[in-house]
C-alpha cells in the first residue's frame, strides 16, 4: 500500500511517543500536515522545520509566540489559545491522528479527533479511562476508528487479530475471551517490599528498566498505577469485564500482551520494546509493512519468566480494579489524585511510598458522579485535585 498520500497529525509531538511517530510515519513517506504540543518550543520548531506541516498548534501562549517569530519564513499556520489544538484537529483534514498528549489535558482532544471521522492512534490512556464511552460514541456518529498505541494494548489488539475477533470501531468480542494477560516490566524496584519503597527518590524512580518515557508516567509504572490505569483502558477498549484481566511481571518485556480465549489457547504478541513498532501497525492495519524492530534472536532472548504482581507492596494496582467496579466519574478521580500525588513526590515534597497513601486516602474521600457527559467528569478531577492537594498539605507539614 501507498502511504504518501494520507495526512497525519501528531498531537504531543514533542513528547516521546510523538518524537517517535513522527520518526516512524516518515519512514513510510505518510504526510505530517499538523503537529501539537505544549510548552517545549524548540523541539516543536525544530520539528517543524523538519517535517513541514501545515498547521502546528500550541495552547501555551510564550511558545505560540516563538513559534510565530521562528516560523514566519515558512507558510506553516500557527494555531494558539486554550482551544487551538481542537480548532487545529478539525481544521488539518488528517485521515490519521496520533495522540499522545499525557494526563487528561488529552481529553478535549480526543473528543475532538473522535468526531472527524479519522483514525486514532491512541496513546492516551487518560482521555479513554475517564471518557472511553464519550469517545466511542463520538467514533460511532462519525465512522471513525480507535488503533491503541500502547505497546500492551497493541498487542492484545493484535492478539484478537490474529483471531479473528478485532473490529476497528470496537475490537472486542468478549464472549471468546477468557482472560487478558497484560503484561509489566515490574518498575525498577521489582521484589523490594514497602520499607524499602519508602526509601525510593524521584532519581531512583525515573530510572525505567525497558522504557525511557516522561517523567509522570515512568514514576506511575515505579508504583504499577500505570499497570492500574491499563487495567482500565484494556476494559475500555476490548469490552471485557475487570475479572477477565490479569496483571503479569514479565522482566524481559518480550511479551507485551496475551489473550486466552474460552478453548485455553493463548496467543501472545512478542517484540523488542520500540513504540514505533505501534504507531507503523496503528498506521498500516489492517496490513502490515516490513518495517520495524530487529526481528527476535530467541536463542539470544533465552528465558522468558512471568511472576505475579506483589499487591501489598504496590497496592494502586489493586485499586484501580476497585475503581474501574465503581464505575461513572471514580476513574477521572483516580486520575487526577495520582497526578497530583506524582507531583508531589517529584517536588520531594512526600515520599515514594506516600504516593499510594496518598491515593487510597484520596478515593476513600471522593463523590462518584454518572459521567453521561464531559461536565461531571470534570468537576470529578478538580474535586479529587482539591481534596488529594489537602491530604499532601497534611502529610508534608
Amino acid at each position: 500500500m501507498d502511504y504518501n498520500n494520507i495526512k497525519t497529525a501528531i498531537l504531543g509531538s514533542t513528547g516521546s511517543v510523538g518524537t517517535q511517530a513522527i520518526d516512524a510515519l516518515s519512514q513510510f513517506g505518510a504526510e505530517i500536515t499538523m503537529l501539537a504540543a505544549g510548552k517545549n518550543h524548540e523541539k516543536l520548531i525544530e520539528q517543524a522545520l523538519a517535517v513541514n506541516p501545515r498547521i502546528v498548534a500550541t495552547s501555551d501562549e510564550t511558545c505560540a509566540e516563538k513559534l510565530k517569530e521562528a516560523l514566519s519564513h515558512t507558510h506553516i499556520k500557527i494555531y494558539s489559545g486554550e482551544d487551538a489544538v481542537c480548532r487545529a484537529i478539525y481544521d488539518c483534514g488528517a485521515s490519521l491522528i496520533v495522540h499522545s498528549i499525557s494526563g487528561m489535558a488529552g481529553l478535549p482532544a480526543a473528543l475532538a479527533a473522535a468526531e472527524t471521522g479519522a483514525r486514532i492512534a491512541m496513546a492516551n490512556k487518560e482521555a479513554l479511562i475517564a471518557a472511553g464511552h464519550l469517545i466511542y460514541n463520538r467514533l460511532e456518529k462519525s465512522g471513525g476508528e480507535l488503533i491503541p498505541v500502547d505497546s500492551e494494548h497493541s498487542a492484545i489488539f493484535q492478539c484478537l487479530c490474529a483471531q479473528g475477533a478485532a473490529h476497528p470501531s470496537r475490537q472486542a468480542d468478549p464472549s471468546k475471551v477468557r482472560r487478558i494477560l497484560l503484561t509489566a516490566s515490574g518498575g525498577p524496584f521489582f521484589g523490594w517490599n514497602s520499607e524499602q519503597l519508602d526509601t525510593v527518590t524521584p532519581e531512583m524512580a525515573l530510572a525505567h528498566p525497558t522504557w525511557k518515557m516522561g517523567p509522570k508516567i515512568t514514576v506511575d509504572c515505579a508504583t504499577l498505577m500505570n499497570k492500574g490505569f491499563e487495567l482500565i483502558e484494556a476494559c475500555r477498549l476490548f469490552g471485557v469485564d475487570s475479572s477477565k484481566v490479569e496483571v503479569l511481571i514479565h522482566r524481559q518485556s518480550i511479551i507485551h500482551s496475551m489473550v486466552e480465549y474460552i478453548d485455553t489457547s493463548v496467543i501472545a504478541q512478542l517484540s523488542y520494546p520500540d513504540m514505533r513498532d505501534c504507531v507503523r501497525f496503528a498506521l498500516t492495519y489492517p496490513d502490515r509493512a516490513p518495517a520495524g524492530s530487529p526481528p527476535l534472536d530467541f536463542a539470544k532472548v533465552g528465558t522468558l519468566t512471568f511472576h505475579e504482581p506483589d499487591n501489598e507492596a504496590f497496592p494502586l494496582l489493586n485499586l484501580a480494579r476497585e475503581t474501574w467496579s465503581r464505575g461513572g466519574t471514580a476513574p477521572a478521580s483516580l486520575i487526577a489524585a495520582d497526578e497530583e500525588a506524582v507531583d508531589a513526590f517529584l517536588k520531594k515534597k512526600i515520599g515514594f511510598g506516600d504516593i499510594a497513601r496518598v491515593v487510597i486516602a484520596a478515593m476513600n474521600k471522593i463523590t462518584v458522579y454518572d459521567a453521561d457527559s464531559e461536565a461531571p467528569i470534570y468537576r470529578a478531577e478538580q474535586e479529587a485535585r482539591c481534596i488529594t492537594g489537602d491530604i499532601i498539605k497534611a502529610i508534608s507539614k
